[in-house]
C-alpha cells in the first residue's frame, strides 16, 4: 500500500460491545466546558443512559433534559435540541443544579454558537436553505396534490400538500440517495487499497459521521451527502482505515493519508458541519 507514516488526532472513540465485535466511530465534536468531560456513548450512536423526555428548569432558568447515566462526573452536552445533563444515579439535583449555576455564562455562550451554526447550515422554510453535496441551495416550498423533493445540486424544490416544509421526507430523499451511493464509494476506495471491507450500510446516528467494527462492517451516516464530496471521502476513508488499523497510531493514520492526501486540511473543516448531525 503507497502511504506515508505520520500521525494525525481527531475526534474518535473505541466502544468494546462483545468480544467478537467492536467498533470504532468517527466522532463530531461535542462541546463541553473543560472542567466537565462529557460521556462515552455507545458505538451506534446512541448514549448509555435514558434521556427525560419532559425537560427541567435549573434555578437560573435554563431548561435542560436529564439524563442518568453510568459515569462519575457531571457532564454538560449542548445539542441542537438545547442542554442535556449526564449525571450518575446517585447525584442529587441540587448538585446537578449547583454545576448549571457555576457554568451558567458558558451554556449561555454555547447555546447561541450552536443556534448560529445551526441557522447558518440549515432553515427548513419557504426561501430558506439546505445544503447537499456542500452547495448551500435556497428552498422553494410549493403547494402541491402530492409530496414530493426535487433535489439538485442546483436546487431543492419541496411539494407538500399543505404547502409547508417537510423535513422527513427531505431526510428520506437524502437517504435513498445515499443508499446508491455510499456503498459504492466505499467498496471503490476498499477495493483500491487492498481493505478487507465486509459490508457497508447507512447510518443515522446523531453523534458519529460513521463506524466500523472489527469483523469489517462499515456504518456511514446518510448526511455525509450534505458534505462536500472531499470531507465525505474524508470520513469513508477514516472508517476504511480500522479495518486493519483498528486504533489511532501511526500506521493507522498513514493508511487515512493514503486514502485522502489532504487529511489535515479535511480534519479541520469537517468540524463546522457537527450540527448537521442533530438536525
Amino acid at each position: 500500500m503507497k502511504t506515508k507514516w505520520r500521525d494525525w488526532a481527531i475526534l474518535a472513540l473505541t466502544r468494546a460491545e462483545a468480544p467478537d465485535r467492536v467498533a470504532v466511530g468517527f466522532w463530531t465534536a461535542l462541546f463541553a466546558p473543560p472542567a466537565a468531560p462529557t460521556q462515552r456513548p455507545r458505538a451506534d450512536g446512541g448514549a448509555t443512559g435514558t434521556v427525560e423526555d419532559k425537560p427541567r428548569r435549573s434555578s437560573t432558568g435554563l431548561d435542560y433534559r436529564l439524563e442518568r447515566a453510568r459515569r462519575k462526573s457531571i457532564g454538560l452536552i449542548i445539542t441542537t435540541d438545547g442542554l442535556v445533563i449526564r449525571a450518575p444515579k446517585w447525584t442529587p439535583l441540587y448538585e446537578i443544579d449547583a454545576a448549571i449555576t457555576e457554568r451558567h455564562a458558558w451554556i449561555l455562550a454555547a447555546l447561541a454558537r450552536q443556534t448560529a451554526r445551526r441557522s447558518q447550515l440549515a432553515a427548513y422554510r419557504d426561501g430558506g436553505h439546505v445544503l447537499f453535496r456542500g452547495n448551500k441551495l435556497k428552498v422553494e416550498v410549493r403547494q402541491g396534490l402530492f409530496d414530493s423533493i426535487d433535489l439538485t445540486e442546483q436546487h431543492c424544490i419541496v411539494t407538500t400538500i399543505d404547502g409547508a416544509f417537510n423535513a422527513y421526507a427531505f431526510d428520506e430523499e437524502l437517504k435513498r440517495i445515499a443508499r446508491l451511493e455510499l456503498p459504492e464509494i466505499a467498496r471503490n476506495m476498499a477495493t483500491d487499497a487492498g481493505l478487507p471491507l465486509a459490508s457497508v450500510t447507512l447510518s443515522s446516528a446523531r453523534t458519529m459521521w460513521g463506524s466500523c467494527t472489527s469483523t469489517g462492517r462499515v456504518r456511514l451516516n446518510f448526511r455525509l451527502l450534505q458534505l462536500a464530496p472531499e470531507l465525505m471521502r474524508h470520513v469513508v476513508a477514516h472508517e476504511l482505515a480500522h479495518l486493519v488499523e483498528f486504533n489511532h497510531s501511526r500506521r493507522f493514520w498513514a493508511i487515512v493519508e493514503g486514502l485522502d492526501p489532504n487529511t489535515k486540511t479535511h480534519k479541520r473543516a469537517i468540524k463546522a458541519y457537527a450540527v448537521l448531525l442533530e438536525l
